[in-house]
């Protein structure tokens, strides 16, 4: 990355465009969003905005991908950021063929200190395929602490509920990264792990003291900081102890007193995006942008709307002629930004043209999912014996790959799947195929409200005993509404890499090792 100007030399039109990443979508049926449309060019030429964030929406196959990129930097007078959340698990925007590396539950499941060398790794192969194709931005790694068994939106992205662990895997990952020559990430600032709230769609509260969000939410952002991240991400969320009435993205309380001040945090403060509820719905997004930056945000993140977007940049534009956003804080955003990029342009370019096809990163990939399955009873079901005839059921997507997956080993394995509705039929069905064969049923989280997975388990577990397996595709909070389950194992998600794992584990090929990195209440 080349030609960073110093801020003095920019325009103030140029300088608004600096403080916003922003992402693209189709205009039409026609207007690929994988390619420079016409909303992308609006982003980068119209606007002039420093940074995008890639979407699942955008991404393709590598090659084109590579050139999508190098396009709009063409467009681009000056270099870009380029953002994707690449985080492993459950959050990954780049499909196939990129590695699909387990997520950070995953790696706070394996015991031990492995588990830091592990997560260090993981970062570096990630860095190394985006580097390949032009991303030189990684919205991750998650430090939120999840010691919330309801939060619907953090789970498995977190390494768990214990924050010393997530400290060090947070700082092995961001050293990862960075070491690697991309920028990383910590978020969400100052914590996200204990909401029962997602703030796509509401505003979240969490009511603690300064004293508790010391102990348990801000180590982990502590450590980030140590190791030297490039970046944070703030979270919308209201935290009443630190500012009454604002939340963190547009609280000066929290971003220039908390992490400036407090924490010393000198790099760039990125905002979540303005376009979700918590902000879109209240404020509005446009002046969400004006507040954050107001507050010491650097970069404002609007991944999806154009016409909200041009929104957000006339309302930054407005509130620096009129004088309510001072030049200097203008200045000061900018100047971070550019500190950034000049801090990519010092690294070493990626030497590996396709390193997604490195036999390396699918072995890690292998040996992370295979390191983190953690079997929480077993009355000895597990392994299953060899010569037990298996069916497996499923209200998940992935419970036709897990039968797949499962004849590496046995010669045929029925699949028998469940619609969400738990409709009578198919559950009698399943109870006459359950028969004596060893049955194994995949669960992931379901709103409370329903008790038709309970029902449906407890009808199997009188029909099989301890011949039913239940596998946890997500966080094992699911024990707390299946009390009775006798055999139980968690793979912290249903990545390829994790369904060969479990089957490997349910066979008997490996004995997993993995250790609960949260706590199931009352089990």
């Amino acid at each position: 990355m080349q030609g960073i100007p110093e801020v003095h030399a920019l325009s103030r039109e140029e300088k608004i465009g600096q403080l916003l990443c922003l992402g693209w979508s189709e205009a039409t049926q026609q207007d690929d969003a994988r390619t420079v449309n016409a909303h992308a060019r609006a982003v980068v030429e119209e606007m002039r905005a420093g940074s995008l964030v890639l979407m699942s929406r955008n991404v393709g196959a590598p090659e084109p991908l590579r050139a999508l990129i190098a396009e709009l930097n063409a467009l681009a007078a000056i270099p870009l950021l380029v953002g994707v959340d690449q985080e492993g698990g459950w959050i990954t925007r780049l499909g196939p063929p990129f590695t699909a590396f387990p997520g950070n539950m995953a790696l706070g499941a394996i015991p031990g200190e492995q588990a830091e060398a592990y997560a260090r790794r993981q970062a570096q192969a990630i860095a190394q395929e985006l580097l390949a194709v032009g991303i030189n931005w990684n919205f991750a790694p998650v430090v939120d602490v999840n010691n919330n068994p309801n939060n619907p939106i953090i789970g498995i992205r977190s390494f768990g509920e214990d924050l010393e662990r997530v400290a060090r895997l947070g700082a092995a990952a961001i050293d990862g990264t960075q070491q690697s020559g991309l920028l990383a990430c910590a978020k969400h600032f100052p914590g996200h792990g204990d909401t029962s709230v997602d703030s796509h769609l509401a505003l979240p509260t969490i009511p603690y003291g300064r004293e508790r969000l010391e102990s348990i939410e801000l180590p982990p952002f502590r450590a980030a900081i140590a190791a030297g991240v490039g970046s944070i991400m703030t979270t919308h969320i209201l935290f009443p102890a630190l500012d009454a009435h604002n939340p963190a993205t547009l609280s000066s309380a929290i971003l220039n007193g908390l992490l400036r001040r407090d924490l010393g945090y000198g790099g760039v403060v990125i905002t979540d995006c303005l376009e979700m509820h918590a902000i879109s719905r209240t404020v509005g997004t446009a002046r969400g942008a004006v507040e954050a930056i107001k507050a010491g945000a650097d970069m404002a993140l609007i991944c999806h709307t154009l016409s909200t977007q041009r929104e957000a940049w006339q309302a930054l534009l407005k509130v620096v002629e009129t004088g309510e956003l001072p030049e200097t804080r203008l200045d000061e955003a900018v100047g971070r930004v550019l500190a950034a990029k000049r801090r990519l342009a010092a690294g070493s370019p990626s030497t590996n043209a396709a390193p997604w096809k490195d036999p390396a990163h699918a072995a890690l990939e292998s040996e992370i999912a295979h390191a983190a399955i953690t079997v929480i009873r077993n009355t000895g079901a597990i392994p299953i014996p060899p010569d037990a005839s298996l069916l497996v059921i499923s209200t998940h997507p992935a419970g036709p790959k897990l039968a797949h997956a499962l004849e590496r080993h046995r010669s045929t394995v029925p699949f028998l799947k469940i619609d969400k509705g738990f409709p009578a039929a198919q559950v009698e069905e399943a109870l006459r195929a359950a028969g004596e064969t060893a049955v194994i049923v995949t669960t992931a989280p379901l709103p409370p409200v329903e008790d038709a997975p309970a029902l449906f388990l407890k009808s199997l577990i009188q029909a099989c005993g301890d011949r039913l397996i239940v596998v946890g595709l997500r966080e094992p909070y699911d024990l707390r509404r299946f009390p009775d389950i006798p055999n139980y194992l968690c793979a912290y998600g249903s990545r390829p890499c994790q369904l060969e794992a479990l089957t490997d584990a349910l066979c008997g090929i490996y004995q997993p090792a993995g250790r609960l990195p949260v706590t199931v209440p009352g089990k």
